[in-house]
């Protein structure tokens, strides 16, 4: 090109691809580039795709490096699911490959099929999967970028918070004891009653640490409970004061025990199975759905409303006051409820038991 602006002859060119050269030129400078700029963009494309592997054969050799970076097994076996999702929209096409599985579009017809397939929320998680997976990808030289960029990360939308109502948590209580069993009845009143998350009561920690469990020793002759830093999905140690009807609740499980209470509150993850199992064999149809993480909304609801200080809620639950705020005023619920709520210990679900 630079000898064609400069008017010479290019005698070893065929006329037909000079021809074609002087229109891309001029097709590129219309488009404020050049034909060089344009075979750079194109060039490293092209070259990838030739380096790319097989797509099944990059997420094995993804896998194994989740794994060799002491990732938790959970973390590994959702990336294994998510990215199985990947390898199964292709598996017409047994010859694709990284690159090609990676095209910016594809991805996004495929992000955008699992919106509607499940929830935005899923989603969401099947894209953060994939950027992972890509700039791993990238790193060895698989993909020139991490398509997921470029597309947008799914928003799962605001879940609305729900909060159990005084009779509700008044039923919940009499079935637990009517249905007696210790693991399930502590993770019952401490979610109720000191707005523990779920998985801090358990959380599997990257390799070689294994599991750590919320333990009696946090909670028993203390006047608060300690929940580590090490514990859930949010890094971060707290204390929530063990206030009376918790603490009455303590010592109706530490007496239907035997006086000790001692180790995990509950013995491991196999707990959220056997949890399942006991709430289908007893939890009424009519009652709100606990994986609405019901539990401790309503610590949060009836404790603002009990302090009517949202700073020192937000410390409790490890929120920030907007985020109390937000989800915690709904103004549904009232002082009475409130009153009602703090006042469901033992001797008050046991007086009114059913027979």
């Amino acid at each position: 090109m630079a000898l064609a602006n400069r008017g010479r002859k290019l005698a070893a060119v065929p006329s037909d691809l000079v021809a074609e050269l002087m229109t891309l030129h001029h097709r590129c400078e219309a488009a404020g580039t050049t034909v060089a700029a344009a075979v750079d963009f194109w060039l490293p494309y092209y070259a990838k795709k030739i380096a790319s592997i097989p797509l099944p054969d990059a997420i094995d050799q993804f896998i194994d490096h989740c794994r060799s970076q002491g990732k938790a097994t959970s973390t590994v076996r959702e990336r294994v699911y998510r990215l199985g999702l990947l390898k199964w929209a292709h598996e017409d096409t047994p010859e694709m490959t990284v690159f090609e599985a990676c095209e910016v579009e594809n991805l996004r017809g495929f992000i955008k099929d699992e919106v509607e397939r499940t929830s935005p929320a899923s989603a969401r998680n099947v894209w953060a999967v994939i950027s992972a997976f890509g700039t791993w990808a990238k790193n060895r030289d698989l993909l020139p970028s991490n398509p997921c960029t470029v597309i947008e990360k799914p928003q799962p939308g605001e879940r609305p918070v729900k909060v159990m109502s005084p009779d509700e948590a008044d039923d919940l209580l009499k079935i637990a004891i009517r249905h007696y069993d210790r693991e399930v009845l502590s993770y019952w009143v401490i979610s109720l009653f000191a707005g523990i998350r779920p998985h801090e009561f358990v959380t599997e920690l990257p390799k070689p640490a294994g599991w750590i469990t919320l333990n009696w020793s946090a909670i028993l002759n203390r006047t608060k409970l300690v929940k580590e830093e090490r514990l859930g999905k949010i890094k971060k140690a707290r204390q929530v004061p063990v206030n009376e009807t918790l603490a009455s609740w303590i010592d109706y499980i530490r007496k239907r025990e035997g006086g000790l209470l001692a180790g995990p509150v509950v013995r491991g993850y196999s707990f959220y199975q056997r949890f399942r199992k006991w709430k289908r064999a007893y939890y009424p149809e009519g009652m709100p759905a606990i994986e609405d993480d019901i539990l401790r909304p309503s610590y949060g609801t009836y404790r603002v409303l009990q302090l009517g200080e949202v700073g020192v809620v937000a410390v409790e639950m490890g929120n920030s006051e907007s985020m109390v705020r937000h989800h915690y005023l709904d103004g549904e619920r009232t002082d009475e409820e409130a009153e009602q709520y703090w006042k469901l210990t033992p001797d008050v679900i046991l007086k009114d038991k059913p027979e």
